[in-house]
């Protein structure tokens, strides 16, 4: 299973409000899904970090910087074609209007994003 996560982080002149605001709505569900759908993907999904003492226990026990705001995630059995198909001019329209959507809220300079394989 080949794996696609980001990490994402928030803008600094986003408030934490805003945030969730923009990653729980329709429309970035809507995205996603395209994008899933566009990418050949077999599942997607994502994931708000939670708010809780548990995070800033570990942050202080071990020395880590903040958690990231949030995950998201892309799986597909074999990852062989997706190159091809971001490249396509559907994938190239999807992934750009995920990009526009995401500069409201995401600081990309800290976010991180990578392929995994499991």
């Amino acid at each position: 299973m080949i794996r696609f996560i980001s990490c994402i982080k928030r803008r600094d002149d986003v408030s934490v409000e805003e945030f969730r605001y923009f990653w729980n709505s329709l429309a970035f569900d809507e995205l996603q899904e395209r994008v899933s759908r566009v990418l050949g993907a077999n599942r997607f999904q994502h994931s708000l970090t939670l708010a809780v003492e548990a995070n800033d226990l570990i942050m202080e026990e071990r020395g880590l910087a903040e958690p990231f705001d949030g995950l998201i995630e892309y799986w597909w059995e074999q990852a062989r074609d997706v190159l091809r198909l971001a490249e396509s001019p559907e994938g190239r329209s999807a992934l750009q209007d995920m990009r526009e959507y995401q500069a409201q809220f995401v600081d990309f300079a800290h976010s991180h994003a990578f392929f995994t394989e499991t």
